[in-house]
C-alpha cells in the first residue's frame, strides 16, 4: 500500500495521461510488495500529482528543458527487498518514461522511503503489512 508523491511540470501530463500512470504504477506497486490487488488494497494506494508551472522546475541554474519528473514512493519497511526496489525503480521509471522520455536517458527521479509500521498510522491505527498481505483478494474498496 505504498503512498506516491509525482513532482512534475504541469505540461508534463494531462488528465488522461496522468490517470493512465496511476492505473499501471498502482498495480506494478502492488506486484513489487507481493500486495494483493483487490479493490480494498488499491483503494489505499494514494497518489498525489504536485503539478509545477514550467519556470518553476530547473536543472542546474537554468530553467528545465524536458520534462523532468521526481517520484517519491513511501512503502512499509521490510514490505520491499533489494531486488523489489529495483524493480520498482526500473519499472515506474518505464512508466513515466513513455510519456516525458524523449532520449535514452529518462529523466525521472524515484525515491523510496522506508516507513517503520510503528511510524505509519492509517484508519487511525498502527499500518501492518501482514494484515494487508493476508487481506481477501475480494475486499471491498475504501
Amino acid at each position: 500500500m505504498p503512498m506516491i508523491i509525482v513532482h512534475a511540470p504541469e505540461a508534463a501530463f494531462d488528465v488522461k495521461a496522468r490517470r493512465s500512470i496511476v492505473g499501471e504504477l498502482t498495480d506494478f506497486a502492488l506486484e513489487c510488495e507481493t500486495l494483493p490487488k483487490s479493490p480494498f488494497v488499491k483503494s489505499t494506494v494514494w497518489t498525489y500529482f504536485n503539478l509545477y508551472d514550467q519556470d518553476t522546475v530547473f536543472m542546474g541554474e537554468a530553467e528545465a528543458t524536458t520534462n523532468v519528473v521526481s517520484v517519491q514512493i513511501f512503502v512499509i519497511e521490510g514490505g520491499l527487498d533489494s531486488d523489489a526496489k529495483m524493480r520498482l525503480i526500473e519499472g515506474a521509471t518505464t512508466i513515466f518514461g513513455r510519456l516525458v522520455c524523449t532520449s535514452d536517458l529518462i529523466p525521472v527521479y524515484i525515491i523510496i522511503h522506508e516507513v517503520p509500521e510503528e511510524n505509519w498510522g492509517i484508519f487511525g491505527r498502527k499500518a501492518d503489512l501482514a494484515a494487508f498481505r493476508a487481506s481477501p483478494i475480494d475486499a471491498a474498496a475504501l
